[in-house]
């Protein structure tokens, strides 16, 4: 028995349907790309800003003063100074705070998106925020 005997009221055509399916997956995929490919664009921005903070604060924490006194601190204004001269070696610029033993630096940047852009999301700003103490062992 065929098939057009046991069912005769069915169409038997289904033109497009492959396509649809086509044009869904290939969307999907290329949406996941796009978010695989800039999402890991924004850790590596934000790995190489945390290292930059890092290093403008050890930058900072090398201007101790006041050791023979017993009482050390970072003195503020050198330190403040070797941290933005190294970010502005690096082309950056973010804010610095010293207080006592500790120095903090926070830095924020920019990242163009590559592949989301073409669904408007054109840029997103990654922050970070490091914290250095300089210790007596």
């Amino acid at each position: 028995m065929s098939k057009r005997m046991a069912f005769p009221n069915r169409r038997t055509t289904d033109a497009g349907m492959v396509t649809g399916l086509l044009v869904g997956m290939f969307t999907s995929i290329i949406a996941l790309s796009a978010l695989v490919f800039d999402g890991a664009r924004l850790v590596a921005a934000r790995a190489e800003l945390e290292d930059h903070a890092a290093n403008a604060g050890r930058a900072a924490a090398q201007e101790v003063i006041d050791l023979r006194l017993g009482s050390e601190r970072i003195d503020p204004v050198a330190g403040r100074e070797a941290a933005l001269r190294y970010l502005e070696l690096h082309g950056l610029s973010g804010d610095v705070r010293i207080a006592g033993l500790q120095v903090e630096v926070a830095l924020s940047r920019a990242v163009p998106m590559t592949l989301l852009a073409h669904v408007g999301i054109s840029q997103r700003r990654v922050a970070v925020e490091r914290t250095v103490w300089v210790i007596d062992s």
